[in-house]
């Protein structure tokens, strides 16, 4: 008897169910979300052209306002009275000048430097000039160097450098004290000053510190000294106490003052009764004896 197989019942395909309802609920508020940022987007868009437009707006009245002042001259009036009007308002804020302080000299000193500053209780501290006050105050003979500060909110600080006395300095019949500088700082008798050297003779003030300094290391030298002379602008005399001449060479002075030095020592030549030592040709020098002891002797000397 045959067996009769019976087919698998096949299963019936499952119904998906309809997305419609589902998804239009579900896109809707995506679809609000990009209108609301296309809306933002052209807002964003529309501020930008307008910030252009104000912008190029404003540079061309800027422009035209400065054109104009340019034109008819009244830039420079603009931006003083800005600056004029800055002046005030700090001032106000307390920025106002009320102490100036000078240090480095006495105090009647510092009176004057304070009195020749362009600069007066209660003025704002924006239109004080520093750099002005410091000519002001080195335009003083007795002042050497200054520097002037603003310490905020309102001190002036003045810090001088006074010039010193460093030698006498005879031209034309008058004396004057002078700095190492060569600057006059005022009128003086010799025996004011007795232990300041004397230097005589045009340009003799602004030389006069390179040979005081050399004569420094020569005591032996220095202490018999009692006028340097300058020659023609080119070089020095030393004028002894004892009425010698000691001629010293345009360069290497010190090379001249050693040789001089080590010859004093060994023969004691300062101490001669002669006319002048001559130092001008490099590692020599020529004595020459007072002319009345020439005569005397028979010898006939020129001028070396």
């Amino acid at each position: 008897m045959s067996k009769v197989k019976r087919a698998p019942a096949r299963r019936k395909p499952t119904r998906r169910k309809s997305p419609g309802k589902q998804t239009a609920a579900a896109s809707a508020p995506r679809r609000f979300r990009n209108w609301v940022e296309a809306r933002l987007r052209g807002a964003r868009y529309s501020a930008a052209n307008a910030a252009r437009l104000i912008a190029v707006l404003a540079a061309a009245v800027i422009a035209l306002v400065t054109g104009g002042l340019f034109i008819f001259g009244g830039l420079d009036d603009a931006g003083a009275s800005i600056v004029r009007m800055a002046e005030r308002q700090t001032a106000s804020l307390g920025m106002a000048i009320d102490v100036i302080d000078v240090s480095g000299v006495e105090s009647d000193e510092a009176v004057l430097i304070a009195g020749a500053v362009s600069a007066y209780r209660g003025q704002p501290i924006l239109a004080f000039d520093p750099d002005t006050a410091r000519v002001e105050v080195e335009a003083l003979p007795w002042v050497r160097e200054a520097s002037v500060l603003r310490l905020w909110p309102n001190r002036i600080s003045i810090v001088v450098e006074p010039r010193s006395e460093f030698a006498l300095w005879q031209v034309d019949g008058d004396i004057h004290v002078i700095d190492r500088d060569g600057a006059v700082l005022g009128e003086a008798s010799a025996s004011d000053w007795p232990d300041l050297p004397l230097v005589v003779g045009f340009g003799a003030n602004t030389e006069a510190e390179a040979l005081i300094e050399t004569l420094e290391h020569h005591d032996e030298i220095a202490g018999r000294v009692s006028a340097m002379v300058r020659v023609g602008d080119r070089r020095w005399n030393l004028r002894l106490a004892n009425g010698l001449d000691v001629k010293l060479p345009e360069s290497e002075m010190g090379a001249a003052l050693a040789l001089l030095s080590a010859m004093h020592a060994e023969r004691g030549v300062l101490r001669l009764d002669a006319e002048s030592i001559d130092l001008r040709q490099p590692g020599e020098m020529i004595v020459r004896a007072l002319p009345e002891r020439a005569r005397a002797a028979g010898i006939g000397e020129s001028d070396a």
